[in-house]
Order: C-alpha cells, then sequence, then structure tokens
C-alpha cells in the first residue's frame, strides 16, 4: 500500500500477514517500543535492520522501512474496511479539522463529487472531493459537529460512511447487472448474484467461460461450473432442476471464485453443514453452561483474558472513556472473524458491565434465569430494581456489527427511557 500523506509524501507501507509478522520479530530481533506506538494499534516494534513494524489487534502488521518513513505517517491512521458486502482490508484515513479541508478544497480547486449527498438533509450534509493523488476528501458537517478527513479511496470512505456507501455501490440488482455486463467483482464478499435465465448467455459470453464441471453442490440446488480466460469460476444455478415450486428455476444464483481451490473449499463446506444440520441456541446458552448463576465470581477472570481475546496489552484495559475506546477499535479489526465472537464477548461484557459500574457509581452483577430457554442471565441491577441495560440487546448488537459498547449497552439509558415510555403508553 502506497500511503500519501498530508505533505503529498509518499511511504511505501507491507502489509503482512501475522505469520509472517511473528517470523520477521525473530529474524531480526524485534523490540517493543512503546515510546512510539502508533495510535489505535495493539504495538510498535523496532527490528534490527532499522525497519518498523506495526501489528494491529487482527494480528496482521504494517512493515515500513525505516524510522523517518514511520514518522512521516504520524497524523496517519491505519484503519480496517468493514462494508459487509465486500472482503476488509487494511486502509488509512488522515484526519482533519473542518477548517482545514474546506481550506485544501479551496487551494487545490477541487471539483466537488456531486453524486454524493447527505440522506438526512435537515441533520446533516457532505461534500466529497477527488484529490489529484487518487486520495477523496471527505468534509462532514453534522449540526453543531463538523469535520474531515482524506481517505485512501472510495471504499474506504463508504466504509465509514453510510450515505457514501449506498450512493457509490447500490444494492443487490445494481451488483448483478454488473455482473452480467462482465465485471466479476472480485472484492465482493457476497453469496452470489441474481440471475435470470434469459441472462445466462449473455454471462457466459461477457465473462468469456467455458464449462468444466455440472451437477456442483454448494448449496441445496446445483450448478454448472465455468472457467473465465482470466482464471476465475463462476457456478451458475442449473435451470432444469425442481426449486420447489417446479421444474424450472426462475431465477438463478451465480457465484464467483478466485480460484478452484475456493470452489473445492465452498462443497465441502456445504457438505459438512447437512450433516451437522441446523442448530440453533439461546445467546447466553453458552456463558449459562460455563458460568451459570456464579457469573459474579467470574467477571475479574474474564477481564483478565482481554489482552489476550483482543491483543491488547495489559496496560491497555483501562476503565475509563479512552480504554473503552481502544477496545472498540479493538472489536472492529476482529469483528469479521465470526468463528471467535464467542471467545471475546463473554470478555467483553464483563469488562464493559464493570465499567458501567464504576463511572455510574450504581449497580451490581446478579443473574436471572430464563425459564423458557432454562438459561441464566449475567445483568446489572441499579438501586430501582431496573437493568442497566438489555443483554439481549448488547449481544445482539455486538454479534451483528462492531459497534460501539457504549451504543450497544445503553450508557446513557436512551432505551430503558424508550422501554419505560411504551410500556406506560400501553398501559393506558
Amino acid at each position: 500500500m502506497t500511503v500519501i500523506t498530508l505533505e503529498n509524501l509518499k511511504v511505501e507501507v507491507a502489509i503482512i500477514s501475522d505469520s509472517a509478522k511473528q517470523k520477521l520479530i525473530i529474524d531480526y530481533n524485534g523490540i517493543q517500543d512503546n515510546t512510539i506506538r502508533k495510535q489505535w494499534t495493539a504495538r510498535t516494534y523496532h527490528l534490527s535492520d532499522n525497519r518498523i513494524l506495526v501489528e494491529f489487534y487482527d494480528r496482521q502488521a504494517a512493515l515500513i522501512s525505516s524510522l523517518s518513513d514511520f514518522e512521516k505517517l504520524k497524523e496517519v491512521r491505519f484503519i480496517k474496511t468493514y462494508i459487509d458486502f465486500l472482503k476488509k482490508n487494511v486502509s488509512y484515513k488522515i484526519e482533519l479539522t473542518h477548517e482545514k479541508g474546506k481550506e485544501i478544497a479551496r487551494l487545490l480547486n477541487l471539483k466537488k463529487l456531486e453524486h454524493f449527498k447527505s440522506e438526512l438533509l435537515d441533520f446533516k450534509s457532505i461534500e466529497v472531493f477527488d484529490l489529484p493523488a487518487g486520495q477523496i476528501l471527505f468534509i462532514n458537517t453534522t449540526n453543531n459537529s463538523k469535520s474531515a478527513a482524506i481517505y485512501e479511496n472510495t471504499k474506504t470512505l463508504a466504509s465509514e460512511c453510510n450515505d457514501v456507501q449506498n450512493q457509490h455501490y447500490g444494492g443487490l440488482e445494481t451488483w448483478s447487472e454488473k455482473f452480467i455486463n462482465g465485471d466479476p467483482l472480485l472484492d465482493y464478499d457476497t453469496d452470489g448474484y441474481w440471475v435470470y435465465p434469459k441472462d445466462v448467455k449473455n454471462v457466459i459470453q461477457n465473462h468469456k467461460l467455458s464449462l468444466i464441471d455440472t451437477k456442483v453442490y454448494v448449496e441445496q440446488f446445483y450448478g454448472n461450473l465455468y472457467k473465465s480466460e482470466i482464471e476465475y469460476y463462476i457456478l451458475i444455478n442449473e435451470v432444469n432442476q425442481k426449486n420447489g415450486g417446479g421444474s424450472k428455476m426462475g431465477i438463478l444464483t451465480a457465484r464467483v471464485y478466485e480460484s478452484f481451490e475456493d470452489v473445492r473449499t465452498a462443497q465441502t463446506r456445504y457438505e459438512k453443514s447437512k450433516k451437522e444440520g441446523v442448530h440453533s441456541e439461546h445467546f447466553y446458552q453458552k456463558i449459562s453452561d460455563q458460568y451459570g448463576k456464579d457469573f459474579s465470581k467470574h467477571v475479574q477472570e474474564l477481564i483478565d483474558l482481554l489482552p489476550e481475546v483482543l491483543n491488547l496489552d495489559k496496560e491497555q484495559v483501562t476503565f475509563d472513556s479512552l480504554g473503552m475506546q481502544i477496545v472498540d477499535e479493538a472489536i472492529h479489526w476482529i469483528h469479521n472473524n465470526y468463528k471467535i465472537f464467542d471467545t471475546w464477548f463473554p470478555s467483553i461484557l464483563a469488562y464493559y458491565g464493570q465499567c458501567y459500574i464504576l463511572s455510574k457509581k450504581t449497580g451490581v452483577w446478579t443473574v436471572r434465569r430464563d425459564r423458557e430457554d432454562n438459561v441464566w442471565i449475567p445483568y446489572i441491577k441499579l438501586q430501582n430494581d431496573e437493568e442497566a441495560f438489555d443483554m439481549l440487546d448488547f449481544y445482539k448488537d455486538l454479534s451483528e456489527w462492531p459497534l460501539s459498547i457504549k451504543w450497544a449497552g445503553d450508557w446513557d439509558g436512551n432505551r430503558r427511557q424508550m422501554r419505560k415510555r411504551f410500556k406506560s403508553q400501553n398501559s393506558r
């Protein structure tokens, strides 16, 4: 990745895997240096050949060729893109004041990209500009709150601005149209695109496909597997098969794979899911099974696990606003790995609960038994016997999206007040 700084300096940054990072630390006697720790990252290392290694919370790292190049990145914030239908990657932004953003737009005589508009005009306004180096300048005015930033590209901005995301990418029908016209959409991370039977011929022609296999299952309906001239693969549902409503399928799903190994992985995953069947359980089933009515006795033990499950240093776990922001950032970096959610959620629950109790100076840990599902659910009871926040909302919000834990945990009590008003209105 080439990072272009505010001073228009170019810095080459290599994004490397966890295993490559560990090898470099061993081979080049990497020493952690907290005096130059890059903000919003896990830790920073000096290597013996003077290169700098910046480790992220997801255990990937950025390799920078020298300390002088590292110092050029002072204003740069590494971020992980998070758009649910796109692949996640490391990118960057440079945060600016609103005035600085306006100044850059004026001095460079930038042309505003008019197709990007705020969808809440009574609440905020946004301005988006192309920069000469290919980056994106974003200026945001939200009531009395104003900000600006430079983003690596439109995808990075879209990751943090829903208006830009909606207007730049559109929805499934837009994606399907692009796909039919020959775009493999290799940066997309979806379960396929809608294709009508009449479109199959165009897909084959526009992607320059040749048939290599038939009756391939990655779901309950089988498909035909094609290979493109540029080495990606497309699996399209066979039209002539029963779909539950007849003998032919009215809408087909086309899936794109970057390699043949990816196709085989999808087949294996489907066969495994058939054997395992559908499994559902209560949000708190695992916590209930492990801790039962004694959850409060394990709160500190769970908090002590945070450095391990979120890849933090122990001193970063503090029960204040900064500590919670660091935890939020770490969750954002690891959240797309859904398989590990159950390893970090209990510790996040314990940590947030303690932050709430210590900050608000009220509340105690207790548990209640859900009789219908026979599970023990921990919660924080306030002096008026109300729950500090809804535990089911907390689980659901964090499992679906890397939200702020304060938001998921109703820090300001807004959800609780809304529920009280709703109950009051319904009782009249």
